[in-house]
């Protein structure tokens, strides 16, 4: 029996006949999904699922439970011969109702340091304790990432993303969905169109947040020598620095205003009584702050 066939046995077992393909229809079909695998697998995980949840943990396998509604199947499985750990599986999630979030749950528990792509339209994702690279895509409903992983992307149409961690190298885009993550990196790019893009509680070496309407808040810290860079349409700007920050800062707004203080220098108004710039620095200047807004109003406060 190849490990295709196995695959489909046990998912088969599951709505309780034996020999079943999946696409026989079940009122509620268990899935339990099992390969030993390398510590850096690959898997894909794409279609009709309404939560996926992920665990990390330190054994060398894969394991996918959860339930299916009646109508749904899952399919794939992973690569590689029989009885030698897999270094990658594909998984495919399809039912009657592929854009609801009707279509179950699944749970999956896999190497800290593998790598997953997922795919969904409207689904709640979590993924925990991973080390490895996550690239994760939406178009409603939510994404929680809980860890630093060497490699984070993220992107959503108007669902929320948040991320409590530290990745390396971060990649966050939405639409209308909010950006909020507790944490630093070393090098981040946000951006939005509409939604608020919320960042605190970490260091950023290299960082750039982008929004048309909507606003930005920072209050985390730079690191030495870092470089943040904030550009928004319309979208209000509020950076709220550490009391003992080192940050060069170059800020400007076509038509918004600029509260400062952080010292006493004020900002300069800009041509025909519009707008206001500053360059200034706070301490020693080791990092480097860059803020350009058309509309918005910039605040600088400390925290």
């Amino acid at each position: 029996m190849t490990m295709s066939q196995t695959y489909r046995l046990r998912f088969a077992l599951s709505c309780g006949a034996l020999m079943l393909a999946p696409s026989i229809l079940c009122a509620q079909q268990k899935v339990d999904l099992r390969r030993a695998a390398t510590a850096d697998v690959s898997l894909r995980i794409q279609g009709a699922f309404g939560a996926l949840r992920v665990i990390a943990w330190t054994k060398d396998s894969v394991v996918i439970t959860g339930t299916l509604p009646k109508g749904f199947r899952i399919d794939g499985g992973m690569g590689g011969a029989d009885g030698a750990p897999a270094r990658g599986g594909k998984f495919f999630v399809e039912g009657p109702e592929p854009l609801g979030p009707s279509g179950g749950a699944l749970e999956v528990h896999l190497p800290a340091n593998a790598t997953l792509w997922a795919k969904a339209f409207n689904a709640a994702i979590d993924v925990s304790g991973m080390t490895g690279s996550l690239d994760l895509n939406i178009v409603s409903g939510s994404v929680q990432v809980t860890g630093s992983p060497r490699e984070l992307s993220v992107g959503s149409m108007d669902g929320t993303i948040t991320v409590n961690g530290s990745p390396s190298w971060t990649r966050l885009k939405t639409a209308d969905g909010n950006i909020g993550m507790h944490g630093g990196s070393s090098d981040a790019a946000f951006t939005t169109v509409s939604g608020m893009i919320r960042v605190s509680d970490g260091a950023l070496e290299r960082a750039r947040f982008e929004s048309v309407t909507g606003g930005v808040e920072f209050a985390g810290d730079l690191a030495r020598g870092a470089a943040l860079n904030v550009d928004t349409h319309s979208g209000a700007v509020d950076i709220r620095l550490a009391p003992k920050a080192s940050t060069e800062i170059d800020a400007a707004t076509i038509t918004g205003a600029i509260e400062y203080q952080l010292g006493r220098q004020r900002p300069d108004v800009g041509r025909d009584g519009r707008g206001a710039t500053l360059i200034t620095m706070v301490g020693q200047g080791n990092a480097r702050l860059t803020i350009r807004t058309f509309k918005g109003n910039i605040r600088l406060t400390s925290r």
